[in-house]
């Protein structure tokens, strides 16, 4: 069982990892189909001593609630729903919970919610079109794996009826065949939130322990038009590239959250292959202009996207978006508050009124400042993924991204990943230089940012 599932990688020398086992951690367990029962199972199996009563009941305590209630975008309007109306009347007592909603008398059923039952869509699997025979996975190249392959690399195949497969990848296979089943003829309920409101929603239920998860349906989604964009065939998913995805698209959904993959492992091509996969339209938000035309060249080159379809929106390039699928842009573009442009307001508007598929957050450990975090009340989008290299601030506002863009669904060992050849080996030297007297003297004196500033442009 992968430990990043159900803990954080808190220490990790050569020989000996430690994790830490948080309710954000297990969250992010049961965002991707895991359930009590099986991490307890799991922890007693891999455990040399006996798991004290306490981290049980931890366990237990966290992981109750989790993944009753679902945040819902149809038709560019936010929806908290769940089959449980029990669960909805316990979050809608809470006055914070209850300042989010939107009352819409019409649509409103004598209890205050909106009820509709979910019909068995067509069978699908996580990365391919069409269903394949049993004991097989689709990656997302368009390869089939069978059982005797997984058993070739190292993977042990299962019995169908063990009650807990000794393979995680077999386990979710099961999971997500029980959860088609349980979900035919579904009967939910929900109530509609103020769009302004969804980040203080989404802190609220974190804090009274009912987090929202979000999920896209996407292959489902007959409102949405499909953009035509594919992974070219020279496109090769590297495994832990393609381990990630599994994790976003464990059960044919697409599930918010964030990834987080070491500075040159191919973050890039994993947001491509997440856009490919869900084929509706795509927002890609960078830090800067140089970003964005990185990001236009990498789905240039890595899918079927041409210039027609790739529309960047900076201070210095504004294409014209209609017709178009996939939109490059800056946080900061979106969140100016001064007045804009003709064309840049034009284009605004036409993005507040498009209905995303995903969104996909380069550098996404930025998010969490005051201005940034803006973006994702201005924006609606089904799924959100966010994608780092480093998931660490200098405040405390990174556990804010567990609501603001969801749990940490796969975070790679960049020490595997260096000594399998994946990322380059760190070298680091140390060379001193002499300095030019006269910058000296002032370096001397200087306050530290023009210090800086002398020892850059020190001629010596």
């Amino acid at each position: 069982m992968d430990k990043s599932i159900k803990s954080h990688l808190f220490f990790s020398p050569e020989h000996i990892h430690e994790y830490k086992l948080t309710a954000y951690s297990l969250y992010a367990a049961v965002s991707v189909g895991l359930q009590t029962h099986d991490i307890v199972e799991y922890l007693k199996r891999l455990s040399k001593t006996t798991i004290p009563e306490g981290i049980i009941e931890f366990i237990r305590l966290c992981t109750l609630s989790y993944g009753k209630v679902k945040l819902v975008l149809k038709h560019n309007k936010y929806f908290v729903e769940s089959p449980h109306p029990e669960v909805l009347q316990k979050l809608l007592k809470d006055p914070v919970i209850q300042s989010c909603r939107l009352r819409r008398t019409e649509e409103e059923g004598g209890d205050g919610f909106i009820k509709q039952t979910l019909e068995k869509g067509k069978a699908i699997t996580a990365f391919g079109q069409t269903k394949l025979p049993a004991g097989q996975t689709m990656l997302p190249t368009g390869a089939a794996t069978t059982e005797t392959d997984k058993t070739a690399e190292g993977l042990e195949a299962v019995p169908e009826e063990a009650a807990v497969p000794e393979d995680i990848t077999n386990f979710y296979d099961k999971m997500d065949n029980e959860e088609e089943e349980e979900e035919a003829n579904l009967n939910t309920v929900s109530f509609e939130v103020n769009q302004e409101k969804i980040e203080v929603l989404q802190k609220r239920c974190i804090e009274i322990e009912f987090p929202l998860l979000a999920e896209y349906d996407f292959r489902n989604d007959t409102i949405n038009a499909d953009i035509n964009i594919d992974l070219k065939p020279a496109a090769v998913l590297r495994p832990y590239q393609e381990k990630s995805l599994r994790k976003m698209f464990g059960n044919g959904r697409a599930r918010s959250g964030v990834i987080v993959l070491p500075c040159g492992a191919g973050k890039s091509l994993v947001g491509v292959t997440a856009c490919c996969t869900v084929r509706k339209r795509a927002l890609v938000l960078c830090n800067s202009g140089v970003s964005v035309e990185q990001w236009k060249q990498q789905f240039k080159m890595w899918s079927t996207a041409d210039d027609s379809m790739i529309c960047r929106f900076t201070s210095e390039a504004k294409d014209k978006p209609m017709g178009c699928g996939i939109l490059v842009t800056t946080y900061s573009m979106i969140t100016h508050t001064q007045k804009r442009s003709w064309e840049a307001e034009q284009t605004m508007r036409w993005l507040q009124d498009q209905e995303w598929g995903i969104m996909v957050l380069d550098e996404v450990h930025t998010i969490p400042a005051k201005m940034f975090r803006r973006v994702l009340t201005i924006v609606q989008s089904h799924c959100k993924l966010g994608l780092t290299a480093t998931l660490l601030r200098e405040d405390d506002k990174i556990a804010d991204l567990n609501f603001l863009i969801g749990p940490k669904l796969y975070e790679a060992n960049w020490l595997e990943l260096q000594k399998r050849g994946y990322i380059a080996r760190v070298q680091c030297a140390e060379v001193w230089c002499p300095m030019a007297p006269e910058f000296y003297r002032e370096y001397l004196i200087a306050k530290t940012s023009k210090k800086m500033l002398l020892y850059v442009m020190n001629p010596a």
